[in-house]
């Protein structure tokens, strides 16, 4: 997804860009009104799909087609004096007072809202679902009077539609939409015939009439994107309580079957601890619909709906890269026949590109509207060196993180370390996290928020281009289906300061720094607080790298100069990305920075207010504990860990002294198997993790089998609510034992570390119902 912006915006620009998106938002709104009162099929199809989109999130999609508008002005032919008109419409009152008008007319039946039954209307057609609309005396009307409709365009007066018969009444009363006053021919305004409310509206917009139907033109072009979605927008995700199933919107009967259908599949999956997707599984029919696979509701039985939500999953955890390869692999092959493997990878990506655009109109983040992650999704094709021009070197990866490496001689400064060693005693670092510990160093948390911003941006294109330019040591590599970035812990690279631990150097001259505050000859940085706005900026630009005009990610160097250019732009007023474009695209640094590349970032760690330490990736299957036995069971961290890793990550969180350096999960159980932690088949003993650290102590377990959701929830809320307590919970029950520790609740979501999964949602991971138990410890 890119974010264009101009070269040189003044500040005079940005706010002309604003009243003209909020003006024409404002007269889609009121064009909307005046369409459905209009009685002309294309106008009221029009209007209603503006009207329902607007109704199902909150106001915004009228803004979005406001934005549309603003953008398409700048560019057609007389597109400056319809913007103008625009502008005197709205703020003159006349939109309003004309949309009014209408709305009062359409308001007389307020839940009923009908399209012309014509040709296209439905969307029918061989590759796509059938309509979510049904057919009632000749009009297109929702069985259930809450359902956004949806439709698209009628053909053109004079066309036929090959694939479905006209069904459009020819009678005006089989026609009408409850208005028993005025009864339009449906092949213009009928003015004369109009009821003189409506007919008022229309005359109030006539010093803007051109704009009018300019409005429709816009309107009547998103319709297709409206039924598009349609079979999305009847999945609606409301906590349904004791069955943790959603409830759905539907307008025909083999769509509401459709529904029952999923529904009833993943309660399949949910009994055996699975949380399957059902807008997964509507958006992998919908897409293969259009490469015609030629599947119907009928067609979309209970095994197929088990196959594609069977394929979301790897050892009993939602894995989208295993998704990925299996819908390639299996599942499109199986309904698109005689396809390249270039032809699978695009499907899949639209799969995933339905999703997300469905997430966007509807206003709704994938993840947590607070989450602060640390895993992005890059996609890049290259980056733009001055002197080399565009190098082009694939970026494609859901993992990347940095390695911290040793600083050696550099330009007759001796850092204290070798090149292209790592740096010892640190751990690989996410690479969103990374970002925010460099800004945190070099820009500190008094500076202003807009410079921090895009300080963050040109951080994470410097690291990123600096490995295509410099190659050697610092090249990206692969390890184990994780993408690495090897950078130099010194100012010859970067200087990161691990959020969470602080950090420090040996080095009078901040050459060499390293994490926590184990070094005070050279410096010591404390650790950024939990509630400090740089974790809040970092998560605002999380992902975004700037591009040229080609979209290839910019090198962009900088220094202290540039530095505090940012600071005084953005004490200026200046927004982030205009910042970016006043330091990257002038004088001998014309890099042609149009482009703001924003990757796909997923909350995969944290979230509000949960910690935030690299403790919170610990994985009993990945790391170099994983092969550390425990007891006498002769199974490793790896196999049976989930447990101990968890409670360790406990201990971290709680912040308390042990007796072990080093403290990770495998020196925890290290010391565990000298100290009495495990009795036969590597069972864990409670009380033994005060043997590591003494003030960690264990106080027993609850019971939460029979209990509703809500018990549950409230029992582990009030648990870890209480000062000093951490608790792990059991998540499987009798489907296979494995337990987490939770982080925090926030509201009714359980936050969770997991050793066995990336994911942080605990029931939306795992069944509510199989939670079969809590235990937990108090520091004091």
């Amino acid at each position: 997804m890119y974010v264009a912006y101009e070269a040189n915006r003044s500040d005079d620009k940005e706010l002309e860009k604003q009243r003209n998106d909020q003006n024409n938002a404002n007269n889609v709104k009121n064009a909307a009104n005046v369409a459905m009162a209009s009685k002309v099929p294309h106008a009221v199809a029009a209007g209603a799909a503006v009207k329902a989109a607007d109704k199902l999130t909150g106001g915004k999609a009228s803004k979005a087609i406001g934005k549309m508008m603003t953008t398409a002005n700048k560019v057609m032919p007389g597109g400056k004096k319809l913007q103008q008109g625009s502008n005197r419409l709205s703020e003159s009152g006349l939109s309003n007072l004309a949309g009014r008008a209408a709305g009062i007319k359409a308001g007389e039946n307020p839940n009923q809202v009908v399209l012309q039954n014509t040709n296209a209307v439905g969307g029918e057609s061989e590759n796509s679902l059938p309509s979510s609309l049904s057919e009632k005396n000749g009009q297109v009307v929702p069985e259930r009077q809450n359902v956004p409709v949806s439709g698209t365009l009628p053909p053109t007066e004079g066309t036929e539609d090959k694939k479905s018969k006209s069904t459009t009444p020819t009678s005006s009363e089989d026609s009408s939409t409850g208005d028993s006053d005025s009864k339009g021919s449906g092949k213009g305004f009928g003015m004369m015939e109009m009821n003189p409310v409506v007919k008022t509206a229309i005359l109030l917009l006539a010093p803007g009439i051109l704009f009018f139907f300019a409005v429709l033109v816009v309107i009547g072009s998103v319709l297709g994107l409206f039924t598009e979605y349609d079979d999305a927008f009847g999945m609606d995700y409301t906590d349904s309580g004791e069955t943790n199933g959603y409830f759905t919107d539907y307008n025909t009967k083999e769509q509401k079957e459709y529904y029952e259908r999923i529904d009833e599949v993943q309660k399949e999956f949910e009994e055996k601890g699975l949380m399957p997707d059902p807008l997964k599984v509507v958006a992998v029919f919908h897409v293969l619909n259009t490469h015609e696979a030629n599947l119907n509701y009928e067609k979309i039985t209970k095994a197929r709906i088990r196959e594609v939500m069977d394929s979301m999953f790897y050892e009993n955890a939602y894995n989208e890269e295993k998704f990925k390869e299996n819908l390639q692999n299996k599942i499109i092959p199986k309904y698109v026949k005689k396809t390249t493997k270039k032809t699978r990878e695009d499907i899949t990506n639209e799969i995933f590109e339905y999703i997300d655009t469905y997430y966007e109109i509807i206003g709704k983040e994938p993840d947590y509207a607070c989450s602060e992650s640390t895993t992005c999704s890059y996609n890049l094709k290259g980056f733009y060196i001055k002197g080399k021009g565009n190098v082009s070197q694939k970026v494609q990866t859901n993992q990347l993180s940095v390695r911290l490496m040793q600083c050696g001689t550099a330009s007759n400064h001796n850092y204290g370390g070798t090149f292209g060693k790592s740096l010892g005693g640190e751990s690989l670092v996410p690479f969103e996290k990374y970002i925010l510990g460099v800004a945190y160093y070099a820009m500190g948390e008094d500076a202003p928020e807009e410079a921090v911003k895009a300080f963050m941006v040109v951080a994470r294109s410097y690291a990123l281009a600096k490995q295509a330019d410099l190659r050697s040591w610092r090249s990206l590599r692969e390890e184990n289906d994780e993408l690495i970035l090897p950078v130099a812990s010194c100012n010859v690279d970067q200087v990161y300061c691990d959020p969470d631990r602080g950090c420090s150097s040996n080095d009078s001259r901040y050459g060499q720094v390293h994490s926590g505050l184990d070094y005070v000859a050279g410096f010591q940085k404390q650790p950024l607080s939990s509630s400090s706005p740089l974790r809040t900026y970092a998560k605002e630009v999380m992902g975004q790298v700037l591009a040229n005009d080609q979209n290839y990610v910019i090198y962009t160097k900088y220094n202290e100069e540039d530095k505090a250019k940012m600071i005084s732009l953005a004490q200026s007023g200046l927004s982030y990305k205009q910042i970016l474009v006043q330091v990257y695209n002038q004088g001998d640094r014309d890099y042609k920075a149009t482009n703001l590349i924003k990757s796909s970032c997923n909350a995969t760690t944290t979230s509000c207010g949960a910690s935030s330490g690299e403790f919170t990736n610990w994985k009993q299957y990945v790391g170099p504990w994983v092969n550390v036995q425990m007891g006498n069971s002769g199974r490793t961290i790896g196999q049976i860990g989930c447990l101990v890793t968890s409670i360790s990550m406990l201990i971290a969180k709680s912040g308390v002294s042990t007796n072990i350096q080093n403290f990770n999960p495998g020196t925890f159980v290290t010391h565990l198997n000298s100290h009495g932690g495990f009795i036969s088949g590597g069972n864990f003993v409670w009380a033994a993790a005060a043997s590591a650290a003494p003030s960690f102590r264990y106080q027993g377990k609850i019971y939460l089998a029979g209990m509703s959701r809500e018990q549950k929830l409230q029992t582990i809320r009030n648990l870890v609510n209480q000062k000093g307590v951490y608790a792990v919970v059991e998540v499987k029950g009798n489907t296979g034992q494995h337990w987490v520790a939770v982080n925090t609740v926030q509201g009714d979501r359980i936050l969770m570390m997991d050793p066995g999964s990336t994911a942080v949602d605990m029931w939306a991971q795992y069944y509510w119902g199989n939670t079969s138990q809590v235990a937990y410890y108090r520091v004091g």
